[in-house]
């Protein structure tokens, strides 16, 4: 996620250049609206948006995770922007939370994921860390 310096002159830019994210998103929200009248908004039904890192401001080093929809989820933690390399990370919904783990850099992955590495993932993200971020998927 280097930094992005370049500014845009369009009328129609939102400025929100220099500001990454992956997110989750439940397929609905395209065919409806993601942002807008509420009305027009399957958020309030439950299909929304999960926010894995998301930069909130143009030359943050902050990846914030936050979960919106009709529950609501997130915390002040957040994972330092890798601006000069590359991470690597997983996220696994396992039982009623959401893990989202930065792991070292050497990790690699192999071409099935054992229920032995799942559950080291898991045990390593059981509690909010530096690297870490847990949700609860239901109440």
């Amino acid at each position: 996620m280097p930094h992005d310096d370049t500014t845009t002159t369009s009328s129609t830019s939102v400025g929100n250049s220099d500001m990454p994210a992956i997110w989750m998103l439940n397929a609905q929200i395209p065919r409806t609206l993601q942002y807008g009248a509420a009305s027009c908004s399957c958020w309030s039904s439950g299909c929304g948006e999960f926010d894995l890192f998301e930069v909130l401001d143009s030359g943050n080093t902050r990846c914030k995770s936050t979960i919106h929809g009709n529950s609501q989820g997130g915390d002040s933690d957040y994972f330092v922007r890798p601006v000069g390399e590359t991470m690597k990370a997983a996220v696994l919904m396992m039982d009623e939370h959401a893990h989202i783990v930065v792991l070292d850099p050497s990790y690699s992955f192999q071409d099935v994921l054992s229920l032995d590495i799942v559950n080291q993932i898991v045990g390593a993200s059981s509690t909010q860390a530096a690297g870490v971020s847990l949700f609860a998927l239901s109440s």
